[in-house]
């Protein structure tokens, strides 16, 4: 079945391939095929080569590429840290985004080389990361760069808050020292 312009869709259903056309708003693409990421209707730019899906509900905001949101880490393995997005930056009611679980890879952790995952993040670490990726269930983020990165974190032994130490996080309860990928803006309260 082909789409046209002004057909509605909902999310999920098929638009194009990625051989034919680019997704735009309201589109994704996912293993070269395009998919509606919201209820709407369809437009098709020959022209351009954009499928787009504007849609007439409002709905919670959709990530793109380069959106800055702020989350909790939930996991950390050896090759990557899996997030729950909780708001995404600018968005002045913090609604939360849809999808809302990401992930950030050991690569995209920081610039240069990084051999111990566990060494930049920690479960229940608050970051302010950037969307690198938006699939259908996960969001590719990266936590490279100066105002990236770990913004609240507790100690792994009495869940006291850390204070910044110079380079190092100490715990002012049980004088624990911790090591994270920290945002420059570490504990200033601004999201």
């Amino acid at each position: 079945m082909e789409i046209k312009t002004g057909d509605f869709v909902v999310p999920g259903d098929f638009l194009a391939t990625a051989e034919e056309f680019v997704p735009g708003e309201g589109a994704y693409e996912e293993n070269g095929k395009i998919y509606s990421s919201c209820v709407g209707v369809v437009l098709v730019d020959t022209r351009t080569k954009h499928v787009s899906v504007f849609s007439r509900v409002p709905g919670p905001p959709l990530l793109k590429r380069g959106d800055v949101v702020i989350g909790q880490v939930e996991e950390v393995r050896e090759q990557f840290a899996s997030v729950l997005i909780e708001a995404l930056r600018g968005r002045e009611d913090r609604e939360i985004p849809i999808p809302n679980y990401g992930m950030v890879h050991i690569s995209q952790t920081r610039s240069g080389y990084v051999k111990d995952l566990s060494r930049q993040f920690k479960a229940g670490d608050i970051i302010r990361a950037k969307v690198l990726n938006v699939r259908r269930d996960i969001v590719q983020l990266t936590t490279a760069g100066e105002d990236l990165g770990v913004i609240v974190a507790r100690c792994s032994r009495c869940r006291e808050l850390l204070e910044l130490d110079k380079t190092k996080l100490r715990c002012p309860h049980c004088g624990n020292i911790e090591f994270r990928k920290l945002a420059s803006d570490y504990r200033k309260g601004t999201l």
